[in-house]
């Protein structure tokens, strides 16, 4: 098979390699000047030339080239990705929650400003804490913060403002209650069977300290029956199937103490580190099922395992502000024949570093990296402690002549949150040990 990757943020390297490994003929895009893959995939300077060419298409994100592949989309090119409408249900909150509303879901209230004192007078009028997000592709996506207070909420929003960042953004309620995300896969035959049930960690610290970096790590589990899927994804089969929908769509949720679930918002993209962390329970051909998906089959075929992800970084993360390549050409030590398979790459390319080769240190082609995200370890097991021990057990195996950064506690949450959803009726089944 032949497969183009578009992949602007260099997300998927992951999933080009083991393509490429399992033998299909891979072509790997992503912004100038990105240097992720290189040496490792065949990777193409412009992505245009390779569309005909492909017998798969797929777009990582959702929030780049939409014009530019909108066209594509519409002559029924084989595509997995989120356009249109597809992909407004993400990056336009406002469009997400009211389809969510439109097909009997509840939401949690919100509104939407553009306004700093209109929306701090809006904190002031109701003196209740909020959740603040991006609205929309073009907002600076430094507006996410969670508060626990409405003074704190307005200090933000008054910090914002002397900051003069732009873009609409989201006051959503601060609800109570467990964070879940659950997963479908859809395509012109509607979902595949499997269901991803997970829990993400997205600050960078233990406990959920520190800044918020999108996914630190994530514990992952497939079945076949899922109440959380019943109520906020199986809704919306009517409408994916009208707008053409195809790929991954996840919703991010709070169960509340009393059993009631708020979905928070719309992922409509194979995520970042989640796609890479799902590798690791893909049974088979990592890119014939999704090309079946295009072709409205459904052929996906997951462990029943469960699996934690622990996302490895170094350098100025998440700040990122040693730009040009600062971070780039550092070693990574560690990588064996025996858990190379664990190891999921994001910003990694081939280079040269000084290798101990025998008794003698020699200058040679390996491994390195191409910016601050280093990678993603894995490990399965029948319970969360015993998938947690083999990740950290991955982790503990790679090193770098840098300052590794890394989360200790992916996982560790379930041990209290798997009995309070349990008792609600959710994520039945799954044992912390």
């Amino acid at each position: 098979m032949k497969i183009l990757v578009i992949d602007n943020e260099a997300n998927d390297l992951d999933f080009a390699m083991r393509s490429q490994d399992t033998g299909h003929d891979v072509r790997f895009w992503n912004e100038p000047g990105c240097k992720a893959g290189e040496g490792i995939v065949p990777k193409v300077k412009e992505w245009q030339s390779s569309m005909q060419w492909a017998d798969l298409i797929c777009v990582t994100a959702n929030n780049v080239l939409q014009k530019e592949l909108m066209p594509f989309f519409k002559a029924d090119f084989p595509m997995i990705g989120a356009f249109g409408d597809g992909a407004k249900l993400e990056l336009d909150r406002e469009y997400g929650q009211e389809i969510l509303s439109q097909h009997g879901i509840e939401t949690i209230p919100f509104q939407v400003f553009n306004d700093y004192d209109k929306a701090i007078k809006f904190v002031e009028s109701t003196m209740k804490a909020y959740t603040c997000k991006a609205w929309g592709g073009e907002s600076d996506k430094s507006l996410s913060f969670v508060s626990s207070r409405p003074d704190d909420m307005i200090f933000k929003l008054e910090r914002w403002k002397k900051e003069k960042l732009k873009g609409p953004f989201m006051l959503q309620e601060t609800v109570d209650g467990v964070e879940v995300g659950v997963s479908g896969w859809f395509g012109p035959g509607g979902w595949c069977s499997f269901i991803e049930e997970d829990f993400e960690e997205k600050r960078l610290m233990n406990d959920g300290l520190g800044p918020n970096c999108g996914e630190q790590g994530t514990t992952i589990r497939f079945v076949k029956k899922s109440r959380l899927f019943n109520l906020v994804l199986e809704p919306l089969t009517e409408f994916l199937q009208k707008i053409g929908y195809v790929g991954c769509i996840n919703v991010n949720c709070k169960v509340t103490p009393e059993g009631k679930v708020l979905p928070m918002e719309l992922t409509c993209r194979w995520g970042c580190p989640a796609f890479s962390i799902f590798q690791a329970l893909c049974k088979d051909d990592p890119a014939e099922w999704l090309l079946d998906l295009v072709r409205g089959k459904d052929t996906m075929n997951v462990s029943s395992e469960i699996v934690v992800g622990v996302v490895v970084t170094h350098g100025d993360y998440p700040n990122s502000k040693l730009t040009e390549g600062y971070w780039s050409g550092y070693p990574i030590r560690g990588i064996t024949e025996h858990n190379q398979n664990d190891l999921h790459f994001v910003d990694v390319k081939f280079g040269k570093a000084p290798v101990k080769s025998g008794s003698r240190i020699r200058e040679q082609a390996t491994y390195v990296t191409s910016d601050d995200c280093i990678l993603i370890a894995t490990g399965t097991g029948q319970t969360v402690r015993e998938a947690q021990q083999n990740a950290y057990g991955t982790v503990l195996q790679i090193g770098m002549p840098s300052d590794i950064i890394y989360r200790t506690d992916i996982g560790d949450r379930l041990k209290e949150d798997l009995p309070t959803l349990q008792q609600h009726g959710f994520v039945r089944g799954m044992s912390y040990e």
